[in-house]
């Protein structure tokens, strides 16, 4: 195999190649979905081949095939150079890389329990009783879906800097949502757990707690109070700090979007753009969580990026291409789906550094506020960078305690003024969003999280006025 890979490339560069790199893929997959007692889909799949690309004059050319064979290799680098080679006088921001350091590693699974070792009847029977629990939980539980994935296999990656990487992965995910009912009343929660792991992420799992600690935040919720709306000091959880920190700031500090002018950050390096309590990372090197990885798929390794140190912006993620582009260094954030794409410049985990508040003393010091729990889903309007967070939960805080029990809050306004806000932040921090994040028609393994914030002034948007029920 080694030897037809290297063949390929010494003949990319041959035929006129600046650079070139192949990966190949192989690998397999089952994912399971129950909803109110029934199995809704079932599906197990295996899938391989090779994505191959090339460097020509300033322009790119990328084939894949399901085949990794010598013939159809060659047959890849032919369309690969063509496509290239085709582009080459129109292109008006001349496609480049930046040097790096060949790289020899063998990363080796961290997973315990290897998934495809467990029966899938076993896999099956452990999604219905989380299922079952959630759903059994009380008769307001109208609809619950419990939903497992997991993927093993392996990727080589080879460029024509002389990197040659040799992966083994194994990754495992579960969810849970179980939606109440009282009346006109409609509330759901949702709990998920994911991981470049084994079987065991599912094993460790207590259905009771987990499935029923889920269907009871969705029946809490129906007695709980339309959100207010108005303008309130804030103090947000680690779940609502990860999709802040994902949704408003990430794609913002992906290079690819700063080179092409979408970016609020573009231009303001060495610059204090949010509060001096403020250090975004963004770290696929932590051991366990969602977006964690030794490599990227252009073989550069992840390593650990501080976007903003104390409030000032230090720099950006980066492909060997954003990189060169931006005269910085390659840190590692080139991945892609599958074999058939290209990669793309992407969060791993992205989170606000600890600082030294506790929420006990955030709450005390809050006069009048809410404190935001569980993020449902976000938006970002990246070059203007005005977002949205939708969230689970909220309750009023009056004269430093906190009081009546909210659902369905929202909160929205422009990122950097908003960080800008920031004046606590507190001293744990949790990972708590595990999943895909979409970009550019592909979805990538991310997390992110936090620790609790708050943030003076922010526009609230609920069903009743503000001040009406506190």
């Amino acid at each position: 195999m080694r030897e037809m890979i290297e063949e390929i490339l010494t003949q990319a560069r041959s035929r006129g190649a600046d650079f070139a790199d192949i990966r190949i893929a192989n690998g397999q997959g089952t994912s399971i979905s129950v909803e109110d007692g029934q199995a809704d889909k079932i599906h197990s799949g295996e899938s391989s081949g090779a994505g191959l690309r090339v460097l020509v004059d300033g322009a790119w050319g990328f084939a894949p095939t399901n085949l990794v064979t010598r013939e159809e290799l060659r047959r890849c680098l032919d369309d690969a150079l063509a496509m290239a080679r085709a582009a080459s006088g129109h292109v008006t921001d001349r496609g480049m890389v930046a040097e790096v350091e060949p790289v020899e590693a063998q990363v080796d699974s961290d997973a315990r329990t290897d998934p495809r070792e467990v029966p899938l009847s076993d896999r099956v029977r452990r999604i219905f009783e989380i299922e079952r629990v959630a759903r059994e939980r009380d008769e307001r539980i109208v609809n619950t879906t419990a939903g497992y994935r997991d993927a093993a296999g392996t990727l080589t990656i080879a460029n024509s800097f002389g990197t040659w990487i040799e992966q083994e992965a194994t990754r495992c995910s579960v969810r849970v949502m179980a939606t109440a009912q009282s009346g006109d009343v409609r509330q759901f929660a949702t709990e998920s757990e994911a991981g470049p792991r084994g079987y065991e992420i599912i094993e460790e799992i207590d259905p009771e707690a987990w499935a029923g600690g889920t269907a009871d935040k969705a029946l809490a919720l129906l007695d709980a109070a339309p959100a207010p709306a108005g303008t309130f000091d804030v103090i947000i959880d680690p779940r609502v700090c990860g999709l802040l920190v994902h949704e408003a700031f990430g794609h913002n500090a992906e290079a690819d979007a700063v080179w092409a002018g979408e970016s609020i950050l573009a231009g303001h390096e060495g610059e204090q753009v949010c509060s001096e309590l403020v250090t975004i990372v963004d770290d696929p090197s932590i051991e366990g969580i969602n977006g964690s990885f030794r490599y990227d798929h252009e073989g550069v390794p992840g390593r650990r990026q501080e976007i903003i140190t104390g409030g000032v912006l230090q720099g950006y993620l980066h492909s060997l291409e954003t990189a060169a582009r931006l005269g910085a260094e390659p840190n590692g954030r080139a991945r892609a789906q599958s074999h058939q794409d290209e990669p793309l410049v992407r969060m791993s985990n992205t989170f606000i550094e600890a600082g030294d508040a506790t929420l006990e003393e955030m709450i005390a010091d809050t006069e009048r506020g809410l404190l935001l729990k569980g993020a449902y889903w976000g938006y970002v309007f990246t070059a203007r960078g005005q977002f949205t967070c939708n969230v689970e939960n909220a309750w009023a805080i009056e004269g430093g305690e906190p009081g009546q029990h909210y659902r369905n809050a929202s909160f929205a306004g422009l990122t950097m003024e908003m960080l800008s806000r920031v004046d606590a932040v507190g001293d744990e921090i949790s990972f708590d969003l595990g999943g895909m994040c979409g970009k550019g028609g592909q979805s990538m393994y991310v997390d992110a999280g936090g620790p609790y914030l708050r943030i003076r002034d922010i526009v609230v948007g609920g069903q009743q006025a503000a001040g009406s029920g506190q």
